[in-house]
């Protein structure tokens, strides 16, 4: 029994490590979540996405070594960020609450919109399929249960966590200057991943 917490211990620890790096997803989390636009529903969409693809991943599914299966996550992500980032630098300059107004997203889209960042989104795939996929070889029979448990328990602890963070402090946040800060980070961060995911590809 002790032995099965730590291994769960440990899946927790290893889950958050991996996933706790400002990306689309995690920014597209606090977004929502400083907005108090269906931030729950995201988050919530969030951590299922994720939880699919680590169980995919955990469950022993070949794709994590096929090269085939990378190099279409990474052509779909990037057809998918770019249009992400377009939309990002077109939105940049208007005015703050036209900004907001306009990036406040109906239920259905703002779901939508965080499946996308999940699932067409080949860091999250690498990070929970492949990664912590990977990670999960190491352990057997009641082991490598424990691990998903604490895998999933880690996701579900990091994403409601960021989320309840983000909600908690959205007056001192919903500012121009720091909506400006979040809007260029995020415009930064993806023009990088789509660096690297096309040099990868080249």
């Amino acid at each position: 029994m002790l032995d099965f917490f730590y291994t769960t211990l440990s899946g927790i620890v290893i889950v958050i490590g991996i996933i706790a790096g400002i990306g689309p997803q995690n920014l597209n989390i606090i977004t929502h979540a400083i907005r108090r636009n269906h931030e729950y529903n995201v988050a919530l969409t969030c951590f299922v996405a994720d939880s699919f693809l680590i169980l995919l991943g955990t469950l022993g599914l070949k794709f994590t070594n096929s090269t085939v299966f990378i190099v279409l996550i990474n052509l779909v992500g990037i057809a998918f960020l770019s249009y992400y980032l377009w939309t990002k630098i077109r939105d940049l300059n208007l005015p703050h609450d036209l900004k907001i107004s306009l990036q406040i997203l109906d239920k259905k889209t703002a779901v939508l919109r965080a499946l996308a960042l999940t699932w067409l989104n080949p860091l999250v795939i690498i990070d929970t399929f492949v990664v912590i996929g990977g990670v999960s070889t190491h352990y057997a029979g009641a082991a490598n249960s424990a691990f998903i448990l604490g895998a999933v328990l880690g996701d579900l602890a990091w994403i409601f966590g960021l989320t309840w963070i983000a909600r908690t402090f959205a007056r001192q946040l919903n500012r121009p200057r720091v909506w400006m800060v979040i809007d260029i980070s995020t415009i930064m961060l993806l023009a990088f991943i789509l660096i690297k995911m096309i040099s990868f590809l080249v």
